[in-house]
């Protein structure tokens, strides 16, 4: 059997049996065993190990399909780079997370995003192996050449991919940050043994949890050949669905219906899958970050943030991860435009539009992270009222009784809020404990409100708590 090189270190690592489980045109791969240690070869390498990935993954450059209104557009004819120039973007291979307090970087380049649901293009040749044959060192050049998108925004460096602009934790941290404290009762939860990663990896930046009907967890992480997997309420592994859909995780939001959307930070898009892999809907258009402008066609994300489905089905995606484009953008249940308004900071200084909910009456929660700002608007964006937060406001949370969460990412809290946005309890605290945050990033829960999950991006894990009372 093929064992792929991509898991070759210096040392073997055990290689997960793992099924993955998509549509019936997707890939469906099986590894386990060892990767055994032949003496001279170049498995390390990084060309060989990213055309195992390319291989492994079954991705290319490729045309899209056919989809719902503002699907992604086909691919242009001319690479966006120069013939044989790299992109600038890091790749992280499928079973390597990044070090703990670290953020992931960029993920992989927009053209190497697998197309589900789409025709593939020719594969790559097969590279040969066995007794007389060299080692294989130039596999890497036979691969598509990663195509960058459009350049990033504007002001946003790299340090503000994370989720705290390369601030540290512990007492600096907060000191830096303005941590504070919130004057509200701690919340009656205590900590217990959450999920843990496919065996033989690592999690990495966890970027989202989301709950089925069923009790199952859906985890959003960004390690592309793990990148959505599901847990039973027992905290078992199920299966991993769509490896490599988006090439940088943000949010992930289930809708009524359990149809899952998934936000792309990097390469612009909003995606709609069902439980059982498909794709049924993909706003914006891949690899390409300008603005929105309807009028002109021109159906581009600047960093997809979030998504939230409000209650007659329309679809709300926040924009602007310290981009010049920061704003919130509405579509019908079809994806058909209706509105749009800004989130621009009046001084000109970048917004992190970091999250967005909608309540059962309409009412539009929106989160500006670093501002420390939450923003409460009407369905088509009329602003009702500002809060200022006393700490970052990372992702706003609607419970199944619609009682509103928020977590604070590096400030290391999460919180209960009433609807005005005053704190009613919080738990939680920055640091590398078990029970501290790197960056608590997402929250979701059970509808008896006796189980919380939350995402730790930095600190690389999910957190599970479960009600005293």
């Amino acid at each position: 059997m093929w064992r792929p090189a991509i898991f070759r270190q210096k040392s073997p690592l055990p290689l997960p049996s793992l099924t993955f489980a998509g549509k019936p045109n997707g890939p469906i791969v099986s590894t386990t065993g060892n990767v055994p240690d032949k003496k001279n070869n170049h498995w390390g390498d990084i060309n060989v190990r990213r055309s195992a990935l390319c291989l492994l993954l079954g991705i290319g450059l490729s045309s899209a399909a056919t989809l719902p209104s503002f699907a992604q557009d086909a691919a242009p004819a001319t690479p966006l780079v120069p013939p044989g120039v790299r992109s600038s973007m890091a790749t992280r291979w499928p079973n390597v997370a990044n070090p703990r307090g670290t953020d992931s970087g960029a993920g992989v380049a927009c053209n190497l995003v697998a197309t589900y649901g789409a025709e593939q293009p020719q594969g790559l040749p097969a590279v040969p192996y066995g007794r007389g044959i060299a080692p294989q060192d130039t596999a890497g050049d036979l691969m598509p050449k990663p195509v960058a998108a459009t350049a990033p925004a504007a002001g946003r460096g790299a340090a503000a991919g994370g989720g705290g602009g390369g601030v540290p934790l512990g007492a600096a941290g907060i000191a830096q940050r303005g941590t504070i404290i919130p004057n509200a009762p701690l919340l009656p939860y205590e900590i217990v043994p959450g999920p843990q990663p496919p065996n033989g990896t690592q999690f990495a930046n966890v970027a989202s949890v989301a709950l089925l009907k069923n009790g199952h967890l859906l985890v959003f992480q960004r390690m592309p050949m793990y990148q959505l997997l599901e847990y039973d309420q027992n905290n078992r592994l199920l299966r991993s669905i769509d490896p490599n859909l988006v090439s940088r995780p943000h949010a992930m939001y289930v809708d009524k219906d359990q149809n899952v959307w998934l936000s792309d930070q990097q390469c612009g898009t909003a995606v709609k899958i069902n439980l059982q892999g498909d794709v049924l809907m993909r706003l914006g258009t891949a690899g390409k970050t300008p603005v929105w402008h309807d009028a002109d066609g021109d159906h581009f994300f600047n960093e997809p943030t979030a998504i939230a489905i409000g209650p007659k089905g329309d679809i709300y995606v926040t924009t602007g991860h310290g981009g010049p484009d920061p704003r919130v953008v509405k579509f019908d249940k079809t994806g058909k435009f209706l509105t749009t308004w800004t989130m621009k900071h009046p001084d000109g200084s970048p917004a992190i539009i970091h999250t967005v909910a909608v309540d059962r009456s309409g009412t539009v929660f929106v989160g500006d992270r670093d501002a420390k700002k939450l923003f409460i608007f009407d369905p088509n964006g009329k602003l009702l009222k500002m809060v200022q937060m006393p700490d970052m406001v990372c992702e706003l949370y609607l419970d199944a009784k619609d009682q509103l969460w928020m977590t604070s990412g590096m400030d290391g809290q999460f919180m209960r809020l009433d609807k005005q946005g005053n704190i009613l309890g919080y738990l939680g605290k920055e640091g590398f404990a078990a029970d501290e945050y790197g960056e608590a990033h997402a929250i979701t829960m059970t509808p008896d409100g006796k189980t919380i999950y939350v995402s730790d991006t930095v600190n690389n894990d999910i957190k599970r708590y479960r009600r005293k009372d």
